[in-house]
Formats: C-alpha cells, structure tokens, sequence
C-alpha cells in the first residue's frame, strides 16, 4: 500500500498521529517526527504543532483532539521495558551464534510499548542455508529458557533475501526495529530496502543495544554445526518443516521457503492497512 503523500507539513502531521491511533499509542515529538512522511526539520514540525488548535503537547507526547487519549500508555511503555529485560539472556545466546549476522527487536516493543499478553518479536538474519537450523534454536530457547517466555522469533531470513516489498507499513515496521547485532546482516537489510528511507525521509536507524547472559546453548546445536551433516539436518527441517507450515497457514503474508520464514499468521499488515485507510478517510471527511 503506497499512498500519496501529504502535501503540507500539518497534513503530514495528522496521517502520522492517525497512523498511530490505530495502535491507541501516542507519539513523542521525536517519535512523531520520525515518522512523518513529509520532509521537514524538526523545529519546523514544533513550529507547526504550536500554531495548531486541534495538537497538544501532554506528559512528553504530541496528542489531537481527533483521537481518544490512551490512559494505559505508561504501563504499556513499562510493559515493553520488562519484557525485554526479561528476554536479555536468550538476545544474548542468539547474538552471540557465528551464523547469526543480524538480529533486531520488531513490533511493538520496538515501538516501546506493549499490552499485556503480548510478546518480543525479533527478526534474525542467517548466514545461507542457516534459516531452518537458527529457527529451530530460536524456537527451543523461547519454549525452554528462563527468559524465553516472551521470544517469538516470527521472521528469520538468510542474508541473500532480504528484500521487503515497499509499504508504509513496511517502511514504519523497519525504520523503528532495535538493533541487537549486525555484523552485515542488518545493513544489508537497509541497503536491501532503501526506499524505506524515500517514504520515511526524516528517519534514521535506531542505535543498537547491547545485551549481556550467559552463552548456553542445548547440547544438539554442536551436532547442527557439523559441516556436512549439519547441512543435511538444515535440508530435513526445511522440507519438514515448510511442509507442516504450509499446509496450516491460511495467511497470505506468511512465507515458508528455504531462505525465507516469515510466520505472520495473523496478516497484521493487512488488517492495519484496511484500518488505515478507514481513520485517513475519516480524518480527511
């Protein structure tokens, strides 16, 4: 979905606190300027907030009129902060494998907010022909580990296919994920995807965290290192695996392939997609 853009600073304004509305989150004014999809300075966005009847500035956020005020929003910041302290460790094991080369928070808690219930999606960039096998650790940590209660690792992709096609949505998912480790793959990742930086113009990548834990790995990851059989173990959870994941999915936006696993099943994107055009239409009349 690649919709005009605004054609006014105030304009560009609205579509983005409408953007976040349909989320019930509220917007820092560097937040909101991230998103815009207008090209501005950021002084000249406040000028334009400050001169507007219907934007306010309330506890560090930049709210309108148009949208109810989300009284949970500090317990949902909290909320994210937790569930990614608690999830530290299992970063941690994940970034510290050789055939990880990228590694991100997504989602909301990358957002920095969270409801109860929800979870740390991350995304994991592989070396070729490791996607199956760092799927299958990143899937026994958050079933198994301490602090993996929250981890859901619902896209790992290797470091040939990282190619996303252009959407705001898309554009806003990956212009505000966390860095956790790059060591190519999350470059290659923007460089992959430039032209989220063309709808997006004020954003810039978010600064990389660090996390810390204990390195324990399950004993069979040493068997899933083995260079031959290792690969042979890869090309079996591959085929088995796409194969189960396929015949369940109703999904059109999960994809199952051998460099791709993008378990989106609840197709988030279209849903947020059809209600964008529901509060833009709204917004505009």
């Amino acid at each position: 979905m690649l919709l005009n853009k605004p054609t006014s600073g105030i304009d560009s304004i609205e579509e983005t606190l409408a953007w976040a509305s349909i989320f019930n989150h509220h917007l820092t004014s560097e937040e909101l300027h991230h998103n815009l999809l207008r090209k501005m300075s950021i002084d000249d966005m406040n000028d334009i907030i400050d001169s507007s009847d219907d934007i306010q500035r309330k506890n560090g956020h930049i709210l309108t009129s148009s949208y109810p005020v989300n009284a949970s929003i500090r317990e949902w910041k909290k909320n994210a902060n937790m569930m990614l302290s608690i999830t530290e460790n299992v970063l941690a094991i994940l970034a510290s494998c050789r055939m990880v080369t990228g590694l991100a928070i997504t989602g909301s808690v990358a957002a920095g907010v969270c409801q109860d219930g929800g979870d740390v999606d991350v995304l994991i960039i592989t070396r070729k022909n490791w996607v199956w096998r760092v799927r299958a650790l990143a899937i026994y940590l958050a079933h198994n580990h301490e602090s993996g209660e929250y981890l859901c690792p619902n896209m790992v992709l290797d470091e040939e296919s990282l190619e996303i096609e252009p959407s705001i949505y898309a554009a806003r998912e990956l212009m505000q994920i966390i860095p956790v480790k790059d060591t190519g793959g999350l470059t290659s990742l923007y460089e992959a995807n430039q032209w989220a930086t063309e709808i997006l113009p004020n954003s810039k990548t978010k600064q990389m965290i660090f996390v810390s834990g204990e390195k324990s790995y399950p004993w069979w990851w040493s068997i899933m290192r083995l260079p031959i059989f290792g690969n042979f173990i890869e090309s079996w959870e591959a085929n088995r695996r796409i194969k189960e994941l396929t015949k369940h999915s109703t999904s059109t936006e999960a994809i199952y392939t051998r460099s791709v696993c993008r378990g989106h099943e609840n197709e988030h994107k279209k849903r947020i997609e059809n209600e964008y055009i529901q509060v833009v239409g709204d917004s505009n009349g």
